[in-house]
């Protein structure tokens, strides 16, 4: 079995060897804790009745309680934590059986036949309520854990206008996550990646919403745009650019829009990454017949070699919590992955040793840490099929697991700010056959489970970035 580069990494190797040669209202109780990283983990059934609203209701309101119910479903169903069952699978039998007789303006457990959700397999109920103010609504929404009986989560948010209400159950449902599972939600991070909006068009960088949703073009250039990532606070995103020539890094202030060249050479720069507060930049410099690592400030100042030498580095990654680095090197052959220790002094950074992670393969590529710095994700090459997948590993190089198989050829993993979702590139068909065509964006949980197509609306995307959780 062997391992693969990414696309950065092979213009990284190319590059290198051409040079050689040339506000919550209530908050009751402990909840049944969703633990995401239980092998034996089970999704929890969720039920999401119908907003309630009064009964001289207009149609635009009752249309409004009808899609936030729908959304706030979705949002719950796209974190593979909860099964939403379908209302129209038991909206009559509730009703029947007396379990649905809330009011308007009930709060608690007032009006929720706690026994009889529990009956028919419900683990978690969440209940909601639309009112009109002139133009503007209020949403009441409230969450119970049937297993205890008590109010999980519950919210009030006023005067939201019609274009928000996709807005207030992202925000509720990220309530819900971190209610649950103890972490971060993801409802309102967003992904870079680079894409094409057709065949003969020219690799550009494109933020999106967590769903590959909202779609924006952030380069225009003619020329290609490569491996973007995200600043920790999620308030910039660098990325490797040829339009001034050579292969250099640019940032992108969020904000404002506006696009600073941060190197200048000498040589090529690539495939930057963000260490730990932000403190630190990590990128592929090749100079002089040789890719190396190197560091800089946020604002392309400082410039230092940190892992240099023979062979090829590439592909720098820094640990969340700052101790390690992952990075690629070819320094034995094929690039395999490897780790180093940092040691850091304010803004000072020294690598007290490193250590090869991976030996199976035949190329291992973009290692990419999960938010809790307990594992590695990255791409691999296998051999004997010919095809491109994702693994998963300890931080030592244990407890080697296969994420993909026989599905087009898998790369570049980038984790969810809470650890449960990946997302990656993959040229799979759209049944999952085993062919290569043209790359699109794919999420999965992190045992490889679940994997499913994001729709950008581009003919091709490639090489995401998850970014932060905004902050609520």
């Amino acid at each position: 079995m062997g391992f693969m580069i990414s696309t950065i990494a092979k213009i990284s190797f190319a590059l290198g060897l051409w040079l050689l040669s040339s506000q919550v209202w209530a908050v009751i109780g402990q909840p049944l804790m969703v633990n995401i990283d239980n092998p034996n983990f089970r999704k929890l059934n969720v039920a999401i009745p119908e907003f309630l609203v009064e009964p001289s209701a207009n149609s635009e309101t009752r249309e409004i309680a009808k899609r936030g119910a729908a959304e706030l479903g979705r949002l719950l169903n796209f974190s593979s934590l909860f099964s939403v069952r379908s209302n129209e699978i038991f909206s009559q039998v509730l009703t029947a059986k007396g379990v649905i007789k809330w009011q308007m303006g009930q709060q608690n457990l007032d009006g929720v036949d706690v026994p009889q959700w529990r009956a028919i397999g419900i683990e978690s109920l969440t209940l909601g309520e639309v009112q009109q103010d002139q133009d503007m609504w209020t949403f009441t929404l409230r969450t119970i854990d049937l297993g205890k009986g008590e109010i999980l989560v519950g919210k009030r948010y006023t005067r939201i206008p019609k274009s928000q209400v996709t807005a207030v159950m992202r925000r509720y449902a990220d309530q819900v996550l971190k209610a649950y599972t103890g972490k971060s939600g993801i409802f309102s991070s967003r992904l870079v990646f680079v894409g094409r909006r057709a065949k003969s068009a020219s690799k550009q960088i494109f933020i999106s919403d967590f769903d590959g949703s909202n779609v924006q073009q952030i380069t225009n250039e003619n020329v290609p745009h490569l491996s973007p990532a995200w600043s920790r606070d999620g308030q910039f995103v660098t990325y490797t650019s040829f339009q001034d020539g050579p292969a250099e890094i640019f940032i992108y202030e969020v904000k404002t829009g506006k696009k600073t060249k941060m190197t200048h050479g000498p040589g090529l720069s690539s495939g930057s990454n963000w260490g730990p507060s932000d403190r630190l930049i990590a990128f592929t410099g090749a100079h002089n017949g040789n890719s190396e690592i190197y560091v800089m400030s946020p604002r392309g100042r400082d410039r230092k070699g940190l892992i240099v030498g023979d062979g090829l580095d590439v592909d720098p990654t820094f640990s969340p919590d700052g101790k390690w680095m992952a990075f690629v090197s070819g320094r034995f052959g094929n690039p395999h992955i490897f780790r180093a220790s940092l040691e850091w002094r304010d803004d000072k950074l020294r690598v007290s040793e490193d250590k090869r992670l991976t030996y199976a393969g035949w190329y291992n590529a973009t290692p990419s840490w999960s938010p809790e710095s307990d594992k590695l994700a990255f791409a691999g090459y296998d051999k004997d099929i010919n095809r491109f997948d994702m693994f998963m590993m300890n931080p030592d190089g244990t407890l080697l697991e296969r994420l993909t198989l026989r599905a087009g050829d898998n790369e570049r993993p980038s984790w969810a700010p809470n650890g449960q979702l990946i997302v990656f590139q993959s040229s799979r068909g759209p049944s999952l056959e085993d062919i290569k065509g043209t790359p699109h964006l794919y999420i999965m949980n992190r045992d490889g489970s679940g994997q499913k197509i994001l729709d950008t609306g581009l003919f091709e995307a490639q090489q995401p970035a998850w970014g932060p959780q905004a902050e609520d």
